[in-house]
């Protein structure tokens, strides 16, 4: 009878030891299909592999980075460059992997006729991608410098890492980089103008002349940044301090963001906006007349490098505006 309960207990003993390991088999089994990715790394790191850009041996012992950067990071600085012997533009803007016109908007001054290589020994700014490298000016902000090189203000305030509001004044006299900027139109070579009759006059009576040609030469006001021979030039130079840059079709808002008065009336001295071109137009307003009409004087109208006069009235023009420019 004693040895009937021993055989007994031991078949029990037997019996909890089998239902016990079956179910922590199960388990363990149904851990691992749950934890799937999570699992996976856990046996990469116990056993060795590859976790992120990191090879691992065991027990997570670092063999090697699997990928580690190579490339050169991105100047920010602009480098100010003297020309040797026999160098030119395209041989610069290779070597500096920048376009040859992202060098000319950064030298305007010197470099905006389009024909105009650079010599030896001349001394210009590069900038460090492709873009325009400047100067700030007084009154010059994100938003304006955004606004007359065509770019957003964010990427100028990234890529300069400025702390500041896009409306805030820089600091006078600031180097900046735009980058992806486009300056002005650059100069072309002049082309050779056959004058015609109808030129010295208008429709209305009013006379006109060509600059550079014939008639009396304008010359360009100091401080002049926009492309000779065209309609914004010659605006600047009867209204010298007009701080922004950009296209005619962008004076408008310009004006309006430096806080000139602008409005849709005619007045002497006025500046007149139009969009009878993709790029716009601007125009001096010299009179206005008892009929309503009122006399412009303009360049790039009758050709390029060419002042004349029209008269004007309301409906004639697709007018985007005046600006009315403070008196200095």
């Amino acid at each position: 009878m004693a040895l009937g309960r021993y055989i007994t207990h031991a078949a029990v003993l037997l019996l909890v030891l089998a239902v016990s390991g079956y179910a922590s088999v199960n388990r363990n089994v149904d851990l691992n299909l749950r934890l799937g990715a999570v699992n996976a790394q856990g046996l990469v790191i116990g056993e060795g592999g590859e976790v992120g850009t990191v090879q691992l041996g065991r027990l997570s012992t670092i063999v090697k980075p699997v990928a580690i950067p190579t490339d050169v990071p991105q100047s920010h600085t602009v480098v100010s460059y003297q020309v040797k012997q026999g160098e030119s533009l395209k041989d610069i803007a290779g070597r500096y992997k920048v376009s040859v016109d992202a060098i000319r908007w950064s030298n305007f001054t010197a470099l905006k006729n389009a024909d105009k290589d650079v010599s030896t020994g001349d001394k210009i700014v590069i900038p460090p991608i492709d873009g325009v490298a400047v100067t700030t000016r007084d009154g010059d902000s994100p938003t304006s410098l955004a606004s007359a090189y065509h770019v957003d203000t964010q990427a100028i305030l990234d890529f300069n890492y400025l702390r500041t509001s896009a409306e805030a004044a820089l600091p006078t006299g600031t180097q900046l980089v735009i980058p992806g900027g486009k300056g002005p139109q650059f100069e072309k070579p002049a082309p050779a103008l056959r004058l015609s009759p109808s030129l010295g006059s208008s429709s209305s009576g009013s006379s006109g002349f060509t600059a550079g040609s014939s008639g009396t030469p304008v010359t360009a006001a100091v401080g002049n940044r926009f492309a000779y021979g065209y309609c914004t030039w010659y605006v600047f130079n009867r209204v010298p301090y007009i701080p922004w840059l950009g296209d005619a079709r962008q004076w408008y808002g310009q004006a309006q963001a430096y806080g000139w008065p602008t409005g849709q009336s005619p007045r002497p001295g006025a500046i007149m906006v139009t969009y009878e071109s993709s790029w716009g137009h601007v125009a001096y307003v010299e009179s206005v007349n008892g009929d309503g009409s009122w006399t412009v004087s303009e360049m790039n109208v009758k050709g390029w490098n060419v002042v004349d006069n029209r008269t004007l009235r309301s409906g004639g023009v697709p007018l985007l505006g005046f600006i009315y420019p403070p008196k200095r």
